[in-house]
């Protein structure tokens, strides 16, 4: 389980140390805070090093970030780090940004109540010219990792930052290709044994999107169509995926990704999962998303500015302002 993540000079500003661990044993945590505190970009950091994909550690000011695992069988702590440092060439009449050589030296340590052990130590270098190099080994991070998946739900705008998207990380907005979600429940419910061991997660997905309230329509799951929409009108109208709302859309693509796609135990980190939803459905937010984490054995990290998402409940959640502001207050101090 990621049990903290610290970071240092995020920006050229900011020092966060944040615990993630909730007193009443829950598993999701909430990361609030206005525009321009990074809570985004730490979920980018955290995506990043998981797959060692370090496109957005290259173009984010930073000195050090890390993240602990905890293994309660080992009784030990692992710490995934990157020092971050930057080599400008002494040229005149440059523009700096273009011409930095950037190493983040990235290393895996495994930590007890009495001794720390670096395991494995290696750097990547990426030079002016974009070009990116390797030196040392990487394996046992790769391994470590391979063990500890991770599925990031972010949206459009991050992706567009983006050079290194993989089928891990899924765009929100991505509504164009909902309609793949009809087919794959289909298949699903082709024969008898794939649907009893989908069972749950079928049940689980009709009584989200029921309690959700579509606006005068319904939801029917049937093996002959897999899942469509029936209008309250006189016809009855059966309405595609296109025809729904962008909230709609949003609250599917979430949901059916979490309960029929995500790696079962899989570490979730989801972006502003408030865009497009409605007041109502920002206050079951919390609900259903503890309903998904109990059922698949997620853990769930979400970056978010709405109160609402996890109904007012602080004790789930940390604030970067406030930390930010603690650590000025400490500083004058």
């Amino acid at each position: 389980m990621l049990s903290r993540i610290k970071i240092k000079k995020l920006f050229n500003l900011y020092d966060y140390d944040i615990t993630l661990a909730n007193g009443d044993g829950s598993k999701v945590k909430f990361i609030t805070a206005p525009n321009g505190y990074g809570k985004t970009t730490i979920l980018g950091f955290v995506d990043g090093v998981m797959k060692q994909s370090y496109g957005l550690l290259f173009q984010t000011p930073f000195k050090s970030f890390a993240i602990y695992f905890n293994e309660e069988k080992e009784d030990a702590v692992f710490c995934v780090a990157v020092e971050r440092t930057e080599e400008q060439p002494n040229l005149i009449d440059t523009d700096v940004n273009e011409n930095l050589t950037i190493a983040l030296e990235v290393s895996l340590t495994r930590m007890t109540d009495f001794e720390e052990n670096l395991i494995e130590r290696y750097k990547v270098v990426q030079h002016p010219d974009g070009s990116v190099n390797k030196e040392g080994n990487s394996g046992n991070i790769e391994m470590f990792f391979v063990a500890r998946s991770g599925y990031y739900l972010t949206d459009s705008r991050i992706l567009k930052l983006k050079t290194d998207v993989d089928e891990e990380t899924l765009d929100l907005d991505a509504h164009r290709n909902i309609g793949r979600y009809v087919e794959d429940m289909k298949a699903i419910l082709k024969s008898p044994e794939t649907s009893s061991a989908y069972k749950d997660r079928i049940e689980t997905f009709k009584r989200i999107i029921d309690r959700c309230d579509f606006a005068n329509k319904h939801l029917e799951i049937d093996k002959r169509f897999g899942f469509r929409f029936v209008a309250h009108d006189v016809l009855e109208t059966k309405l595609s995926l296109a025809q729904l709302s962008s909230g709609e859309k949003h609250m599917i693509v979430q949901v059916f990704e979490l309960l029929f796609r995500a790696k079962e135990g899989t570490l979730v980190l989801i972006d502003e999962p408030e865009l497009s939803l409605h007041m109502m459905w920002q206050m079951n937010y919390l609900k259903n998303l503890e309903e998904i984490v109990a059922l698949r054995n997620f853990q769930c990290i979400v970056a978010t500015h709405s109160p609402q998402i996890f109904n007012s409940m602080w004790s789930k959640s940390v604030d970067l302002f406030m930390i930010a502001n603690q650590n000025n207050h400490d500083a004058i101090a």
